[in-house]
C-alpha cells in the first residue's frame, strides 16, 4: 500500500496554518525568542537537558523534530552524535546555526512516521513538541518508529488532558511493544503536560 503524507494538525482555532508550514521564514528565526521565557519552555529544558546529561557520553540521538536546534548545547557538551529530523529546511538552517562542533551532528528534512535509519541505529530518541500536531493514529505510527530505531529509549512531551489536540498516556503505551514500558512520567510546567521518557528493558 502505498505511504500516505502526514498532515499536520493545525493549531486550535488558529489560522496560521499547520504546524509543517507554519515554522517557515521569520517565524522560524523567531521561534526561540517568542518562547524560551515561558514556564513551558524552562521547565521542558530543565528537565530534558538532565536526562541528556544522564546518558553514557557520546550516546547516538535521534532528534525529531530538531526545531531550532534547542538541545544542542547539551548534546556537544556530552559528546552524543546526533542526526536532527525536521520536516521544516527553515528550522534546521537555524539549529545548524547553534553547532559548534559539527562532526558530531547529521540533518534531514523527513518524516517521524518514516525515518531513514535502519533497525536500532540509535541509542535514544528525542520527540519533543511534535505530538499534538499529529492525530493519535500517526502518534502512534511514530512511536512504533521510534522503538523500531532506538536500542534504550524515547523521550516526548504531550499534553494529555484539557486541549482539544490532547494526547491521552494510554495511546502512547497502546503503542509500545513487548519489552517497553514507560519509565519517566514528569509533571511539566502544570498538571495536564507531561516530559515522559519510554525505556527498551534488558529483555526487549
Amino acid at each position: 500500500m502505498e505511504e500516505s503524507l502526514m498532515v499536520y494538525l493545525p493549531p486550535a482555532n488558529s489560522s496560521a496554518g499547520t504546524g509543517a508550514t507554519k515554522y517557515t521564514g521569520a517565524v522560524a528565526a523567531g521561534y526561540d525568542a517568542k518562547r524560551e521565557q515561558s514556564p513551558k519552555w524552562i521547565c521542558e529544558q530543565r528537565i530534558i537537558e538532565q536526562w541528556i546529561d544522564e546518558m553514557p557520553e557520546g550516546s547516538v540521538i535521534l532528534d525529531a523534530p530538531c526545531g531550532t536546534g534547542r538541545f544542542f548545547p547539551a548534546y556537544e557538551r556530552n559528546k552524543h552524535l546526533v542526526l536532527g529530523l525536521d520536516i521544516s529546511p527553515d528550522m534546521i538552517a537555524q539549529a545548524k546555526a547553534k553547532i559548534t562542533q559539527p562532526s558530531q551532528f547529521k540533518f534531514g528534512i523527513g518524516d517521524v512516521r518514516q525515518v531513514p535509519l535502519e533497525d536500532k541505529s540509535v541509542d535514544w530518541t528525542i520527540n519533543c513538541r511534535i505530538t499534538r500536531w499529529l492525530s493519535p493514529d500517526d502518534n502512534v505510527r511514530m512511536m512504533k518508529e521510534m522503538q523500531r530505531v532506538a536500542r534504550k529509549g524515547i523521550i516526548l512531551t504531550a499534553r494529555i488532558a484539557h486541549h482539544p489536540h490532547a494526547r491521552a498516556i494510554g495511546l502512547f503505551e497502546s503503542a509500545l511493544e513487548d519489552g517497553w514500558r514507560l519509565a519517566r512520567n514528569e509533571i511539566g510546567y502544570e498538571m495536564p503536560y507531561r516530559i515522559m521518557c519510554f525505556e527498551r528493558t534488558a529483555n526487549g
